[in-house]
């Protein structure tokens, strides 16, 4: 058990690492001024987690309080300190262009210097995105492996599904994807050969996740004005299920824009669980994600809205709605500033539930995709005119849990951070 007293001493006589963990204890006691403070002090002293830590509560800011380039200053600090976490979210930075020069060589570089150090979220993202860029399944094998036995759990699953642990330790991989409420994601081995040698090194993955990426997918067309189009296997099942181990911590019930209220809030006739992953819940694998999603609707990626996520458990649903916004008095929908959401992109992150299919009722469409699959359509004509036939819901589920992820493209610049 840890002296509370004689770690406070030590932070009195200013040692950069109690000043830290001091503040993680006040944090804990829910003293949060006092352990801003404490942070502070270990920031200005050097310490790396200290000036991660403090870099992110300026980019949790709203937009126009954002301190953009004193958060880049401390996580470039912390960085040629050795902090791993810092050199993860700068390479998010740089690859988004927030507050440093847009750079995907630069930005997979930096997660390529974290993974070096060992640390284990970002040896489970570098050897993923490598994967995903290259289309290299087997590539990531060694530094997932290595990131699953320093306990990262997302590596866990996708090392066991490569049959790269022990019996022991792929009944730790079930029991934590069965902790965090996705054990419907299967770890039964892969059955295809190996593409690539397990012993490719860090230098080799940060070449494989610095190349570019595809841009061209079948388009299949189901109506013509308003456009809606079906592409299969946008993402790949790993992918997939990348995207909801990283959803599902941030799972919360899903709100709709009330214009009455101004304000998004609960409504009845949306019964799912939803996550919105922001700025900082973002690393390069979703990042390279967003991206191909962007491209796919055929939109610039600046104009797209965070991704968002949703689960629909049996019996929950999602009535009848149009994804175009009110115009409010206080453009809390942001209409004056981004424009309309013009396009809506949906991609089934999961096949195994019955029910739940998304259904047209005025254009006579009903869409149920495979795993992987994307479905895009219109909200709005050429001219921003709303097409009210895109009438649309999301039909209750009967059994299984649905996964689907969401991204709204607006008209006009939606990234408020750049």
């Amino acid at each position: 058990m840890e002296n509370r007293k004689e770690i406070e001493a030590l932070a009195r006589g200013g040692d950069a690492a109690s000043q830290y963990r001091l503040a993680a204890l006040l944090e804990q006691s829910g003293q949060r001024e006092a352990a801003r403070e404490w942070t502070r002090k270990a920031a200005d002293a050097g310490h790396p987690g200290a000036l991660y830590t403090s870099a992110c509560e300026l980019l949790a800011e709203p937009p126009e309080k954002m301190r953009v380039d004193e958060a880049v200053g401390r996580l470039t600090r912390a960085r040629e300190s050795g902090g791993a976490a810092a050199m993860r979210l700068l390479a998010v930075l740089t690859a988004l262009g927030l507050g440093v020069k847009q750079d995907w060589a630069g930005a997979v570089r930096l997660l390529g210097e974290a993974a070096e150090t060992g640390h284990p979220g970002a040896m489970r993202e570098l050897a993923m995105l490598a994967e995903s860029v290259s289309g290299r399944r087997w590539a990531g094998a060694k530094l997932l492996a290595a990131a699953a036995r320093k306990g990262d759990w997302i590596a866990l699953a996708y090392a066991a599904r490569r049959g790269l642990l022990s019996e022991s330790e792929a009944a730790m991989a079930r029991a934590s994807l069965r902790k965090r409420g996705v054990d419907f994601i299967s770890l039964d081995p892969l059955k295809e050969d190996r593409t690539a040698s397990p012993d490719v090194t860090v230098a080799e993955l940060v070449s494989a996740a610095q190349a570019a990426a595809t841009s061209q997918w079948e388009k299949e067309t189901l109506h013509e004005a308003p456009a809606l189009y079906r592409i299969p296997a946008l993402l790949s099942r790993d992918e997939c299920d990348y995207v909801i181990c990283a959803s599902a911590p941030l799972l919360t019930p899903s709100l709709v824009v009330d214009p009455e209220k101004g304000a998004a809030d609960h409504a009845q006739y949306r019964t799912s669980e939803g996550a919105l992953i922001s700025l900082l819940d973002l690393d390069l694998m979703l990042v390279s994600i967003y991206r191909r999603l962007a491209l796919a609707a055929e939109i610039a990626w600046g104009n797209c809205e965070l991704i968002g996520v949703l689960r629909y458990r049996p019996g929950q649903e999602y009535k009848p709605h149009r994804d175009y916004l009110p115009e409010d008095a206080n453009d809390y929908s942001e209409v004056r500033r981004s424009g309309q959401r013009a396009k809506t992109l949906l991609v089934s992150l999961n096949d195994a539930y019955t029910g739940g299919a998304t259904v047209f009722p005025e254009l006579k469409i009903e869409h149920k995709g495979q795993t992987g699959d994307a479905f895009v359509f219109e909200n709005t004509d050429g001219a921003g005119a709303p097409y009210p036939e895109t009438l649309h819901a999301g039909a209750p589920v009967a059994k299984g849990e649905k996964w689907l992820l969401s991204l709204w493209c607006r008209e006009r610049r939606f990234w408020f951070w750049a």
